[in-house]
């Protein structure tokens, strides 16, 4: 992981909704626990916006970071190989691990000369909000484990089992979670069946599959 820097603030459910959008998108977001480096290789070839093309390079020489994200000159999420062959094992701390890199790439990319070595640009004392590294755990988090499957698990065991997720962060996820407070309508959602339609001004949003609906 890359040093800490400022970049654009974003509150954790911000950080949330691009890890949903995320999962929405490679159609795992009713899965448990997955195999990450299998969605990390349909990503990449794929072209982020102005940042190009995700390239992936697993290395296995001894390197400070066990993975990091570059942008320039190209766009590339970098791994050990060791880390890589644990996390498509399901080994929940490499799991986490490559999920934070992917973090980095969907969040940090407008800020990408932010991960330089100059270090006036390592300011510690912004709030999590406006830091690099917090954002990155916090997308980690909510991509291993979203809050519409999660929200049943009542201690961190239950965490770490059904999603593979490593128990250093199962507290603080679970605690994000309990402090949510979504009010549900008490219908069913017309795409997914479930009964997680939210009240949102003139109309319903599914917490479970982001469909939307007038009320």
């Amino acid at each position: 992981m890359a040093k800490d820097c400022k970049v654009k603030r974003r509150r954790y459910e911000q950080v949330g909704e691009k890890a949903r959008k995320l999962r929405q998108w490679l159609g795992i977001d009713m899965r448990y626990t997955f195999d990450i480096t299998k969605q990390i290789e349909r990503l990449v070839g794929q072209t982020f916006g102005t940042l190009g093309v995700l390239y992936l390079d697993l290395f296995e020489q001894d390197n400070e970071d066990l993975a990091f994200v570059t942008f320039n000159p190209k766009l590339a999420l970098h791994a050990h190989r060791e880390i890589w062959d644990l996390a498509r094992l399901g080994e929940p701390k490499s799991r986490f691990i490559l999920a934070h890199e992917l973090g980095h790439v969907l969040l940090h990319g407008f800020h990408r000369l932010a991960f330089s070595d100059d270090e006036a640009r390592h300011m510690k004392s912004f709030p999590a909000e406006e830091r690099a590294e917090p954002q990155a755990d916090w997308f980690a988090e909510q991509f291993l484990a979203p809050d519409h499957l999660a929200r049943n698990c009542k201690v961190d065991t239950d965490l770490c089992q059904q999603f593979d997720f490593p128990k250093a962060y199962a507290e603080h996820r679970l605690i994000r979670i309990a402090s949510r407070r979504v009010s549900f309508a008490g219908q069913a959602c017309p795409s997914c069946g479930n009964y997680t339609l939210v009240c949102k001004g003139i109309e319903f949003e599914c917490d479970t599959c982001s469909a939307t609906m007038c009320s």
